[in-house]
Parts: structure tokens; C-alpha cells; sequence
């Protein structure tokens, strides 16, 4: 059964689920998905990770984006990786009421751009990435990732039988399948990716069950090609 509690900044504080053992190299001891709203960095780097960015507005009316902060949480919830970035073109809109940040908070805490992308590419290289409409987070990072190691809530079918074949919101998302509140005020990266893991974890054996029939078919296809290509080329 999942559990969800919410404290007074809208920031999930506990999500409980069935065990789950996590699939890497090393063996670990399942652990269940029950967290507090801490944000003390892990050294627990599981093979799946979870991903959220927050971007500022650059340029003319601010309609393009750059990386402000990036966040990362393991396979159970605890945030292995969560900082700050200096945006490198001049900032014209810092989206306040979305992301939480100001001028003097990027100033005085953000790393370099390209610190955090090394950093990041280094953390996730050969995970699986959970997230939410994750192209806009590499997009911000200025890499991509591996089609097949990606787990997307915004793409996932299910998901978005629910705005009726359009593009859902995390925040639908997560009210209507873990009974819950996110993005009630300004974004949390941390919050948002903790979302996104726990609606993966929630359907994980379907959408592993999904991928793993797109593939067979996906090879299913490719060899009757080869056979048709194969009949073509006698025929010639």
C-alpha cells in the first residue's frame, strides 16, 4: 500500500511501498521507499537515479532556459546529488514563484555550468534515469542520455491516458495515483523527483513488462526486413 504525508511546505515527507530490491552491481539490502523532507547528500549512487532540474529565464522575454539548480535522488529517495548553478548567460526572469530562487542565492551558492554537467554526466553515466518530461532536464544540462535507460512519467501510456493522450503534469499525476501534493507553491526539484520515482516504483513491474515487448517487437520486426530484403534480393 503506499502512504503519503505532507507537511506544511508541500514537500512529501514519507512515501512507503512494497520492498524493492534494487538491480545494480553491488548487492544491497531492499529497503523500503520512507523518507523524511532531509536534504543530506547519500553516497548511496543506486542504478536507478530520479531527476529534476529548476531553469532561469535568459534572454529576450526570457523565453529561453538555463540550468539554475539540478537534483538527484536514489532508488529510495535519499538525495545523493542537489546544487545550485550559475546560469553563464545574463538571467532576465528567475521564475521566483516557480523556482524558489534569487539573484543572491545563485550568486553566493551556484557552482559553474560546466562543474555541475560534468558532475551530473559522470553521477548518471549507465543508470537509469526516472523523471518527468526529463527532455527539458538534458536539454538544461546540454547532453542526452541513453533512449533506453530512460523512464519518462510524461511519456509512460498509462500515464498519459489520463489527460487523454496529452502531455500530464506531475502534479496531476501524483494527486491522482499517490493521493498527494506537489507543486502547491514554488517547485522543489528534490520534491519533483521523489514524485516522479514513486509513480515509476508504483508501476514498475507493467512499464518494465512494456518496454521489454516494445523490444522483443522492435527485434521481431527487424528480422522480417532482413527476410523481405533477403526475398527482394533473389527476385533481382
Amino acid at each position: 500500500a503506499v502512504v503519503s504525508t505532507q507537511s506544511t511546505g508541500g514537500v512529501l515527507e514519507k512515501i512507503t511501498d512494497t520492498p524493492l530490491t534494487d538491480i545494480s552491481t553491488e548487492k544491497r539490502k531492499t529497503k523500503l521507499l520512507a523518507y523524511s523532507s532531509s536534504k543530506i547528500i547519500s553516497r548511496d549512487i543506486t542504478h536507478r537515479l530520479a531527476l529534476d532540474c529548476e531553469m532561469v529565464g535568459v534572454g529576450k522575454n526570457a523565453t529561453e532556459s538555463e540550468l539554475a539548480r539540478v537534483s538527484l535522488v536514489n532508488v529510495y529517495g535519499d538525495v545523493v546529488y542537489d546544487k545550485l548553478v550559475k546560469p553563464t548567460s545574463h538571467v532576465t526572469d528567475y521564475r521566483a514563484h516557480i523556482t524558489g530562487l534569487s539573484a543572491a542565492m545563485l550568486r553566493q551558492r551556484g557552482i559553474p555550468f560546466k562543474e555541475a554537467q560534468r558532475e551530473v554526466a559522470e553521477m548518471i553515466k549507465d543508470k537509469i534515469i526516472i523523471g518527468h518530461d526529463v527532455a527539458h532536464d538534458f536539454a538544461a544540462l546540454g547532453f542526452s542520455h541513453p533512449r533506453h535507460l530512460l523512464r519518462d512519467t510524461s511519456k509512460y501510456k498509462p500515464f498519459r491516458e489520463l489527460s487523454k493522450g496529452n502531455t500530464p503534469s506531475l502534479k496531476n499525476l501524483v494527486k491522482h495515483y499517490l493521493k498527494a501534493e506537489v507543486q502547491s507553491g514554488a517547485h522543489d526539484s528534490i520534491e519533483d523527483a521523489r514524485g516522479a520515482l514513486q509513480l515509476y516504483r508504483q508501476h514498475r513491474p507493467a512499464w518494465e513488462r512494456s518496454l521489454k515487448m516494445q523490444k522483443k517487437r522492435a527485434k521481431a520486426d527487424s528480422q522480417v526486413g532482413q527476410v523481405a530484403e533477403k526475398v527482394d534480393g533473389l527476385d533481382n
